[in-house]
């Protein structure tokens, strides 16, 4: 795998996706310790330095450093961030459900699949 996307992989997805999956196995109501979790996987993540980034802003210096990809995918790739951040930021308002939102967080895997296929075909 490029080097680049198993960074991407490691630093940004792994981290988005862990407490998503946990809460969509799990099969019974989050507690907000879940909730916390789903949360800190986007919006406490640490770049390469070790600062604090949500995923949207660790996306942005990720992609600073993307090998030739169409624009076009890296931009679904930052959108299902962006969205995926949203979902989980409106938790707290209940302006979304927890299940919408660790759908919308589950997408950053989706998109990333993507992204990966369209580096392969370069």
């Amino acid at each position: 795998m490029d080097p680049w996307l198993s960074r991407l992989r490691h630093d940004l997805v792994k981290r988005a996706v862990w407490a998503a999956r946990d809460l969509r196995d799990a099969r019974r109501e989050p507690g907000a310790a879940d909730l916390l979790e789903l949360r800190g996987g986007l919006l406490e993540l640490r770049d390469g330095e070790g600062t604090a980034v949500s995923a949207r802003e660790l996306w942005e210096q990720l992609r600073r450093d993307a090998p030739p990809i169409p624009a076009a995918a890296l931009s679904s790739f930052g959108a299902a961030v962006e969205q995926a951040e949203r979902s989980v930021e409106q938790l707290a308002t209940r302006m979304q459900s927890w299940p919408e939102a660790v759908d919308a967080v589950l997408q950053i895997e989706a998109a990333f699949a993507a992204l990966a296929r369209t580096l392969e075909e370069e």
